[in-house]
């Protein structure tokens, strides 16, 4: 619905749990930066350091299969 969650950049140790709820995606200025976890689970990358990142999908099996970041 285009209602901003959080906005706030993430320190190193920080976290955050992403609302179960269909439609969620992030933007990042660092993708590389992130480790991104799906059940306790590392996922695949979203990119190197420093890429920008813009309407990854915060889907869970997106995640987990690698296809979350729109090429």
């Amino acid at each position: 619905e285009g209602n901003l969650l959080l906005t706030r950049v993430l320190r190193v140790g920080d976290s955050y749990r992403v609302p179960n709820a269909a439609g969620v995606v992030m933007r990042t200025g660092n993708a590389g930066g992130l480790d991104i976890q799906v059940d306790g689970e590392s996922v695949p990358g979203l990119g190197p350091k420093g890429a920008i990142r813009h309407a990854v999908a915060l889907d869970a099996e997106r995640l987990k299969a690698g296809t979350a970041v729109r090429p």
